[in-house]
């Protein structure tokens, strides 16, 4: 491992990898990732990997704007081929949820994205396997689709690496060393690193690598299951990501498989722990949204974290107080969807001084200040 560096990435995410390349690719000659266990560990590896256009937000849908167009062109910028299934992204709304999602779509055709307005029998049409008896509303975008967020990640390293990028696994970050107000190292279980600057991409431990250099970012952990079925015709392949707003609840395809997910509950654990008896309420809003899927047998699940801000967007730059500190953190369970623009953004931040590809204002963190 170097012991200098122009540039230290504490974590070995997605973000953190698109962090690394973006860097490497701009010139920045000394890159040294580290990562406390294995490349994807963490809620990268346990993502419902979409990529969505159609953002509850004006500042997520440019973010998904901007990942998209890194995305769709990712042999010619990164050197490599993935997947990308567009299987279209569903909202469907109840009575209760019908102002918001009514209000969503306005803003999102403003934004100029792609998104149908469904009434029930245009849903049942789309996805017979649903319940639409009190659905009132429904959205699709069908631009919207599937990532391998492991291709990804393992691309944004080789192409890192090529550009001489040098990526650290099971090497720790246990400190940074702050003197006069500036970033001079980053202390891991592997030795020390000197540098100039950091970037925290630590994803769900981004609170606690904060507070080594006195700050206090507000990001709560929360934790989502992921069931898995067992092969399942019954819903076909090219049916869409289906989200039913007002409990959370989603499934799509996996192959011949159905993904489903579902809850939002606070962690207070960097591990979050599986809880099998969870199971049941998803299997009860899958009994009513979509009845088919009681035939199907859950094979396996797991739990990831979201690390979610008071607004639900991300804290990207240079934080107040502390030269040298970048955060690209805060992503709220979009990290795979946003990678390309947390690489983009931040690298642009380190070496122009300043983001061009987007404006970084709503995300920066002296916002909760």
């Amino acid at each position: 491992m170097r012991t200098t560096a122009d540039v230290v990435i504490i974590g070995g995410g997605i973000q953190g990898l698109a962090c690394a390349f973006h860097l490497a690719a701009k010139g920045v000659k000394q890159v040294s990732l580290v990562e406390l266990e294995f490349l994807g560990s963490g809620s990268s590896g346990r993502s419902a990997a979409m990529l969505v256009h159609a953002m509850w937000s004006p500042q997520t849908i440019l973010l998904s704007r901007l990942s998209a167009q890194e995305y769709f062109a990712f042999e010619q910028v990164v050197g490599e081929k993935f997947e990308y299934k567009p299987i279209g992204h569903m909202n469907v709304a109840t009575a209760a949820a019908e102002a918001a999602l009514r209000a969503e779509v306005a803003m999102q055709q403003n934004m100029g994205v792609p998104i149908q307005i469904l009434a029930p029998d245009d849903i049942k049409r789309a996805v017979p396997a649903l319940n639409v008896e009190d659905l009132v509303l429904g959205a699709v975008c069908w631009k919207d689709g599937v990532i391998d967020p492991h291709a990804v990640m393992q691309a944004y390293a080789r192409a890192a690496r090529q550009r001489g990028a040098e990526i650290n696994e099971m090497a720790r970050a246990t400190n940074i060393i702050v003197e006069n107000g500036r970033v001079r190292a980053v202390e891991t279980t592997q030795g020390k690193i000197a540098t100039p600057i950091v970037v925290n991409a630590t994803g769900a431990r981004a609170r606690e690598v904060a507070a080594w250099v006195g700050l206090n970012l507000p990001i709560v952990n929360y934790k989502r299951h992921i069931f898995i079925t067992d092969e399942f015709p019954a819903i076909p392949r090219d049916s869409p990501f289906v989200m039913d707003t007002q409990v959370e609840w989603y499934f799509r395809k996996e192959g011949e498989n159905v993904l489903m997910g579902m809850g939002r509950e606070e962690s207070t654990s960097f591990e979050p722990q599986f809880e099998p008896e969870f199971q049941a309420q998803v299997i009860e809003q899958a009994a009513h949204r979509a009845p088919i899927l009681l035939d199907a047998k859950i094979l396996r699940g797991w739990a990831g974290l979201r690390a979610l801000t008071p607004d639900d967007l991300p804290i990207l730059g240079f934080a107040p107080g502390v030269q040298g500190f970048a955060n690209c953190c805060g992503w709220g369970g979009h990290g795979v969807m946003h990678a390309p623009a947390g690489g983009i953004l931040t690298s642009e931040i380190i070496v122009n001084g300043a983001a061009s590809s987007l404006d970084v204002t709503p995300f920066r963190l002296e916002r909760f200040q």
